[in-house]
C-alpha cells in the first residue's frame, strides 16, 4: 500500500476511534520511527496526518469525507475537547470545554471561533521571552542601520524634500531586504535566526508565500513613510502585539495567517515540513 492510499490513521498506526491523547502518542511513535529510518517521505506523511488529526475540526471533516466511522466499527465516542491556554512554563491557566455534540451542531467557521487554540499542535510555539528577544534584535538592528544610512543621506543631500524622499526609499529597501526576503527564503529574520525561531504558514507549517508576507509587512511599509513618528509607533504595536495575545499571534500573524514557531525542522515552499 502506497503512502497516498493509506488513511491518516493508518499512517500513524492509530484506531479511528482513538481519543486525542492516544493519537498523540501514536503520532510521536510513528514520527520517531520514520525519523530513525531516515525516510523523508514517511516523516512528511506522518506530519500531514497529525496536522489533520490534531485539530478537532479537521479531524471530524476528514472522518466524514472518508466515512471512517462506517467501516464496521462504531463511531468515536463523544469526547471532551479542551482549548488550553498555557503560560511560559507550560502550565494550563484556563481551558474551554467543548463536547462532540456541540461540535457537530456548529459550522467549521463557528468551531474555529469556539476553539481558542488556532495553531496546529505539530507546530511548537516559542516562549514569549524568546520571541521578544528576536524582536529586540531586529528592532535594534533596524534602528542602527537606518540611522547610519540616514546620516550618510543627510551628509550628501542636506535637509529638504530630497532628504525626506531618500529616507523613505531607504526604509522601504531595508524592510524588503531585512524582513521580506529572508522570511520568504528561510522563514527567519536576523533576530529569529539568532533565537532559533521562524515564521511559517499557520495551517501547513510551510514557508509563507509572497502574498502572505505582503500582508504581514504592508502596514509598516505604508504607515512609517506616511505618518513618521506615529507610523513607527503603529508599526511597533502591529508587530509586537503578540505579547498581549494569549495565543502569541500578533496582528501581523492574524492578517497574514502565519505563526512564529521553534525552528526544529526545515520548512519547504510547496510541501510539508522536512
Amino acid at each position: 500500500m502506497t503512502v497516498s492510499e493509506r488513511t491518516h490513521y493508518e499512517v500513524i498506526d492509530a484506531d479511528p476511534r482513538a481519543a486525542k491523547a492516544d493519537l498523540k502518542a501514536a503520532y510521536a511513535s510513528a514520527l520517531e520511527t520514520a525519523q530513525s529510518a531516515g525516510d523523508a517521505d514517511e516523516v512528511a506523511a506522518v506530519r500531514r496526518a497529525w496536522q489533520v488529526l490534531s485539530d478537532p475540526v479537521q479531524r471530524q471533516r476528514y472522518d466524514e469525507e472518508n466515512e471512517l466511522t462506517g467501516r464496521g466499527a462504531p463511531a468515536r465516542p463523544a469526547e471532551v475537547v479542551e482549548a488550553e491556554v498555557v503560560d511560559d512554563d507550560g502550565e494550563v491557566v484556563e481551558a474551554e470545554v467543548v463536547d462532540d455534540d456541540e461540535l457537530a451542531a456548529m459550522s467549521p467557521k463557528e468551531m474555529r471561533q469556539r476553539l481558542f487554540h488556532h495553531v496546529p499542535e505539530f507546530l511548537e510555539q516559542p516562549t514569549l521571552g524568546r520571541r521578544i528577544t528576536a524582536s529586540l534584535i531586529d528592532v535594534i538592528t533596524t534602528v542602527a542601520v537606518f540611522a547610519a544610512t540616514g546620516g550618510v543621506a543627510y551628509a550628501a543631500l542636506g535637509g529638504g524634500a530630497a532628504f525626506t524622499i531618500a529616507l523613505i526609499v531607504l526604509f522601504e529597501i531595508w524592510v524588503v531586504g531585512m524582513y521580506v526576503v529572508p522570511t520568504l527564503r528561510t522563514g527567519q529574520t536576523l533576530g529569529k535566526r539568532f533565537t532559533y525561531i521562524m515564521c511559517v504558514d499557520r495551517e501547513t507549517g510551510n514557508l509563507p508565500t509572497l502574498a502572505q508576507l505582503v500582508r504581514r509587512y504592508i502596514l509598516p511599509m505604508v504607515a512609517v513613510p506616511a505618518l513618521f513618528q506615529m507610523g513607527a509607533f503603529l508599526a511597533l504595536f502591529y508587530g509586537l502585539s503578540y505579547a498581549m495575545a494569549k495565543d502569541q499571534l500578533s496582528l501581523a500573524d492574524r492578517l497574514a495567517k502565519t505563526v512564529v514557531v521553534v525552528a526544529r525542522y526545515k520548512p519547504t515552499r510547496d510541501g510539508t515540513p522536512a
